[in-house]
């Protein structure tokens, strides 16, 4: 799916985590609903926006300069390759928030 110079750019530049974000956008797991992105997960589902991803990587390691995550990785990557399921409902709307 990716050519290996692909690959290799994104592990070099993002390490495990760029590993994990192409094993997630090429197995199609990033959606866009109307307000936001959410990227299914290995045990959830959870919510990317702009800079912020409700994983647990991300809000404990955000401190210590971790700037994205394995899941904003991967919707970047599956922008970036049209990887994306585009889903037309506000996601509230598929799944209660709470």
């Amino acid at each position: 799916m990716f050519s290996d110079a692909f690959k290799r750019q994104i592990e070099l530049k993002y390490g495990n985590r760029g590993k994990k974000g192409l094993e997630i956008a090429g197995e199609m797991r990033v959606k866009r609903y109307q307000d936001f992105y959410v990227v299914v997960g290995e045990t959830d589902e959870y919510i990317v926006e702009e800079a912020l991803c409700t994983c647990n990587d991300f809000l404990f390691n955000s401190s210590r300069n971790v700037v994205k995550c394995s899941h904003m990785i991967a919707v970047e990557i599956a922008e970036q390759e049209g990887l994306v399921d585009v889903i037309d409902a506000w996601y509230h709307e598929v799944r209660p928030l709470v």
